[in-house]
């Protein structure tokens, strides 16, 4: 049986999210792909004046928006794995709610990318290796992975 597109989104909010999370690859990455191999006109008219931003000194008006960005994923990461995996591992599952609570509070407290950064292999360990976790297990029990 094939893996279906709604199976595997608490991985792939995960694996968003922790990109979004190092902060730092995030600014000098931005839009580098297409600015860089694409060399769009319009798009680099507008895309490089954002990206001079983002990696200024002030970042205020880009930091709050990836705030919350990184926020709302983790909300969806919980929701998911709150209604998909309880039956599963209950414990883990609420382990995942509480650090996720407590990082969100760390993201909107965060008045820097840097400071963002920082909360990276937090995010890693109590988040995306405990859903992943979870995901295989899942998938075992629902025979996903026949060989």
């Amino acid at each position: 049986m094939a893996l279906a597109m709604q199976e595997i989104t608490p991985l792939g909010l995960c694996i968003s999210t922790q990109d979004l999370i190092d902060g730092r690859r995030f600014q000098q990455n931005f839009c580098d792909n297409l600015l860089l191999r694409d060399r769009d006109r319009e798009l680099h008219a507008k895309l490089m004046p954002i990206k001079r931003d983002l990696n200024s000194k002030v970042q205020n008006r880009y930091l709050d928006g990836h705030k919350i960005a990184i926020v709302s994923n983790i909300d969806k990461i919980i929701a998911v794995v709150s209604s998909r995996y309880a039956e599963i591992d209950l414990n883990l599952v609420d382990s995942i709610v509480f650090n996720g609570k407590l990082l969100i509070h760390k993201v909107l407290n965060s008045e820097s990318f840097d400071k963002i950064a920082e909360l990276e292999p937090v995010f890693k360990s109590k988040i995306t290796l405990p859903v992943y976790d979870l995901f295989v297990r899942n998938s075992e029990k629902r025979n996903l992975f026949k060989k």
